[in-house]
């Protein structure tokens, strides 16, 4: 919802510009995050991101699937030992909401991006921070054009 102190408030179009400027910024700061945690990453939270893995393939609230998707990147970066770091993430994930839940349901990508999360859960436990990163990289890249694109295809950025 964007409010305008003369004119009330009123549901924010979609910004294919926004959506790319969030996702460089995510790609950038997790990509870091992700190199620095790999080799501290403690396995209760590789464990923590495979439930959370699994609470995503259960949910049927679309609502609820934006706060999984960041308790799941969340638990990989824990080992980065930077908190500030962390915090920016974490604010750049919740700037990006209600891409995310438009991405995963309105564009039928949940089962896509549930395969990429697969392969990064495990390139992360066999400790293969370049394989992780990749992975990573080219999750959030694919994230990102696969909603620009259906914004400039069938006009999303009317209202969402």
């Amino acid at each position: 919802v964007s409010i305008h102190p003369t004119k009330g408030a009123h549901v924010a179009r979609m910004d294919s510009a926004e959506i790319s400027e969030i996702y460089a910024l995510r790609e950038l700061l997790e990509s870091e995050a992700l190199r620095l945690s790999i080799p501290n990453l403690a396995s209760a939270k590789l464990d923590e991101a495979e439930q959370v893995f699994g609470q995503i393939d259960a949910e049927r609230n679309v609502g609820r699937w934006g706060a999984l998707n960041r308790a799941f990147h969340l638990a990989l970066y824990d080992g980065c030992g930077n908190h500030r770091l962390l915090d920016l993430i974490e604010a750049h994930h919740n700037a990006a909401d209600r891409y995310v839940r438009i991405l995963l349901s309105n564009l039928d990508y949940r089962n896509r991006s549930q395969m990429e999360h697969r392969d990064l859960l495990a390139a992360c436990r066999r400790r293969d921070g370049a394989k992780a990163v990749s992975i990573l990289r080219q999750h959030l890249r694919e994230g990102s054009e696969t909603l620009v694109n259906a914004i400039k295809r069938d006009g999303l950025s009317r209202k969402s």
